[in-house]
């Protein structure tokens, strides 16, 4: 994704503000004429000047080059950059839905995704019914499922862990042995909190599907996986 822009200001505005000051208000009239002018009309202005200086000295347009990331909207623009005038981005290695179509990432997890139960059995999620309850550190509790109609590739992590795997979106949150991390924080070697022990992962995948289940529990925790020993996520 880049930025085109234009090169610097005329050095005519880059001129010190103070000693331009003194000399609008003395043509003003001052000190005899009590003038006071704030800064956003000074602001004014300086935009009025420099569209009008600028018409009558070359431009030279410059490239900005950086990454993007998923939901990650807004990015900081070089120094000498005054304006933006044109964004770019290649579709062959962005996706611009990436980074400003947040909604779909509300929804992290695939059908097959098992919860387990107040009972300790692992439920798919795409079977999962609104009067079953989770099993959660803080008791059984109900979960909100919500479904999205999803129909394109969502970059997702697959943790391998000693015992199972789980897959999600990589801004879903786990609970570590360190903190809560977002799927794509998470490291080989770190530990993640099963119903018993700490499980430790082995290995990481990057993949994309397009599958999209939203889940939310009333204390934000609940157990699950895509196979295996289930795992401590938000």
């Amino acid at each position: 994704m880049a930025i085109m822009g234009p090169a610097d200001l005329p050095s005519i505005m880059k001129v010190r503000s103070e000693p331009m000051k003194k000399y609008v208000l003395s043509k003003l009239g001052y000190p005899t004429v009590d003038v006071e002018l704030k800064e956003d009309q000074w602001e004014t202005v300086w935009r009025v000047a420099s569209d009008f200086i600028a018409q009558y000295f070359p431009r030279e347009q410059k490239l900005g080059v950086f990454w993007t990331q998923p939901l990650k909207s807004t990015y900081p623009l070089p120094k000498d950059a005054y304006w933006v005038q044109q964004v770019n981005w290649d579709p062959v290695t962005t996706r611009i839905d990436d980074v400003f179509g947040a909604e779909s990432f509300l929804f992290c997890l695939a059908p097959t995704f098992q919860i387990l139960d107040k009972d300790g059995q692992l439920q798919p999620l795409g079977d999962w019914k609104a009067s079953w309850r989770a099993k959660t550190p803080k008791g059984p509790r109900r979960l909100r499922v919500v479904r999205h109609e999803n129909r394109r590739p969502l970059p997702k992590v697959r943790l391998h862990y000693e015992g199972g795997i789980v897959e999600a979106t990589c801004n879903h949150v786990v609970a570590s042995g360190r903190s809560w991390l977002e799927f794509s924080e998470v490291q080989q070697g770190d530990f993640l909190r099963g119903v018993k022990d700490n499980l430790r992962v082995q290995n990481i995948e990057v993949f994309e599907s397009p599958d999209a289940i939203g889940v939310r529990s009333p204390v934000g925790e609940y157990y699950g996986c895509t196979s295996g020993e289930p795992i401590l996520i938000h």
